[in-house]
C-alpha cells in the first residue's frame, strides 16, 4: 500500500502540474469546454481522496489526531495545488451574455461570430487562442476579428498570430462596433444573416457560452 501511495502522490503532482494540457486533451477528444474544464479538477479530488486511502491504510502512526490531520491534508491536497497552479475565475465557466437589441453593424452574412477588438489590446490576443480552439474543434465556423481602428499597421501582431485560421479586418463603422461593445474588449457577437443577435464580453464568454455557440453551429 506503501507503494501504491507513492505512486499516487507521483501522479497527483503530474495532473496538477500539466492541468491546461490535461484540458486541452479533452478538448481535441470531444468533450464539452465545460467537462474540459471541470474534469481536471474532478480527477485531482478523486486523486485526493486515493492518495488519503492509501496513507490511512499503509502508514501506522499512534497518535490518532495526527493521523488524522495528515489524512485531511492529503484528502484536500492535489485539489488545493491543482486550483493554486489554475485558478478557477468568476468568468471561466460563464455562459450569461445579453441580446443585441438594436445595432447599425453588419458583416458578410458569411459569419457566425465577430470578435468585436481594439489595437493593442492584451484580452484581445488571449482571446486568439481560443478561437482558435473553436476553429479546430469547428472547421465551417466563420469568426471575423473586427479591429477598431483605421490604421492597418495596428493589424499585423492579430494577423500574425491568427495566421489565417479565420479572419480579420478593420471595423467599417467603428463608432457602431464599439457602442455595440460597450467599451469591454473583446466583446464576442454571435450573428444571423450579417446581423448581431447576441454578445457576451471577455469574461461572460466563458465554457457555458462557448458550449452553447459550437451547439448551435453544428
Amino acid at each position: 500500500m506503501k507503494i501504491i501511495f507513492f505512486l499516487i502522490l507521483i501522479i497527483s503532482a503530474v495532473t496538477a502540474y500539466n492541468f491546461k494540457s490535461l484540458e486541452l486533451s479533452l478538448l481535441d477528444g470531444g468533450f464539452s469546454w465545460t467537462m474540459s474544464k471541470l474534469l481536471p479538477y474532478i480527477i485531482l479530488v478523486i486523486e485526493g481522496a486515493l492518495l488519503a486511502y492509501s496513507f490511512a491504510k499503509g502508514f501506522k502512526i499512534k497518535a490518532k489526531i495526527v493521523k488524522v490531520l495528515i489524512v485531511i491534508i492529503l484528502l484536500a491536497a492535489p485539489f488545493t495545488a491543482g486550483f493554486v497552479l489554475h485558478p478557477i475565475f468568476d468568468g471561466d465557466f460563464s455562459s450569461e451574455g445579453s441580446e443585441v437589441k438594436a445595432s447599425t453593424v453588419k458583416v458578410d452574412e458569411k459569419y457566425n461570430l465577430l470578435i468585436v477588438t481594439i489595437p493593442d489590446c492584451p484580452y484581445c490576443l488571449e482571446s486568439i487562442f481560443r478561437l482558435k480552439q473553436i476553429k479546430k474543434r469547428n472547421p465551417s465556423v466563420k469568426m471575423l476579428f473586427s479591429v477598431c481602428t483605421e490604421d492597418k499597421q495596428k493589424l499585423s501582431l492579430y494577423k500574425e498570430l491568427i495566421a489565417g485560421d479565420f479572419d480579420i479586418a478593420l471595423a467599417k463603422d467603428i463608432e457602431a462596433s464599439v457602442k455595440l461593445a460597450e467599451g469591454h474588449f473583446p466583446t464576442f457577437v454571435k450573428l444571423k444573416k450579417g446581423l448581431p443577435t447576441y454578445k457576451w464580453s471577455n469574461d461572460q464568454f466563458g465554457a457555458g457560452a462557448m458550449d452553447e455557440f459550437e451547439g448551435e453551429i453544428k
